[in-house]
């Protein structure tokens, strides 16, 4: 009886020991993924700050003022706030606006 306690502790012990090292070996897997996913997350975030700088210095109303005088001799007006969309689709639905008023009104004009 006190044989078979033994090993049956024993036999617990051996697989416990084994569970453990498959576990500890996934998990230093894992780590290494997340490290290495950490870096790259890092360096997209540090080219993000460097393409976001670039792009306010060259956007800067300044900087484009600059760049016109220099390359072009034209004269250029600022644009009214009314003639800016907001987006694409708000665009296309002005454009469909007036592109069926002219065709109605080449269909007018015809007859």
């Amino acid at each position: 009886m006190p044989r078979l306690k033994f090993l049956s502790s024993l036999a617990v012990f051996i697989l416990f020991m084994i569970f453990t090292s498959i576990i500890k070996n996934q998990t230093r897997i894992i780590e290494k993924n997340i490290t290495k996913y950490q870096n790259k997350v890092i360096n997209i975030e540090s080219n993000l700050h460097e393409v976001q700088l670039d792009y306010y210095y060259l956007s800067s109303p300044e900087n484009l003022s600059k760049k016109i005088r220099l390359f072009i001799d034209e004269e250029y007006i600022p644009m009214h706030y009314s003639k800016i969309y907001l987006n694409y689709g708000i665009f296309k639905k002005n454009m469909q606006k007036t592109t069926k008023s002219y065709s109605n009104e080449e269909k007018s004009s015809k007859k």
